[in-house]
């Protein structure tokens, strides 16, 4: 009777141990793992198309580079998140004309090809 007492104590504690562990385990990598999906769903539905449109805006034969209130308006983004997009395709600011803010890929015009407005700034 004492061995059998002692067997269920050992596999109530064993199986409380268990579940708490599966309970923490699940809790932290559960969210975690929900979180990356919604980011990479996000990244396909809407990241990717404004990119791609970014990146068709950029490629021009005729105009190359643009300002950063064209983009935005064009993509449907704020100023942060085009710029973090523009970034992502491998495009730089530059300085338009009054002092304005621009962008342009870095493939047509690369970091050693300033402006004489880009290099007054520096």
């Amino acid at each position: 009777m004492e061995d059998k007492l002692l067997i269920a104590i050992a596999g109530g504690f064993i199986g409380g141990v268990l579940g708490v562990i599966g309970t923490l385990v699940s809790s932290y990598f559960g969210p975690r793992k929900l979180e990356e999906w919604r980011e990479k769903r996000k990244a396909e539905k809407w990241d990717g198309p404004r990119k791609r449109l970014l990146l068709n805006m950029l490629n021009g034969p005729t105009m190359q580079m643009r300002s950063i209130e064209t983009l935005c308006r064009a993509s449907g983004t704020e100023p942060e998140e085009c710029r973090r997009l523009l970034i992502e395709i491998q495009a730089r600011g530059i300085r338009l004309k009054g002092n304005r803010e621009g962008w342009v890929l870095i493939k047509n015009r690369p970091l050693e090809q300033l402006t004489e407005d880009e290099e007054a700034a520096i």
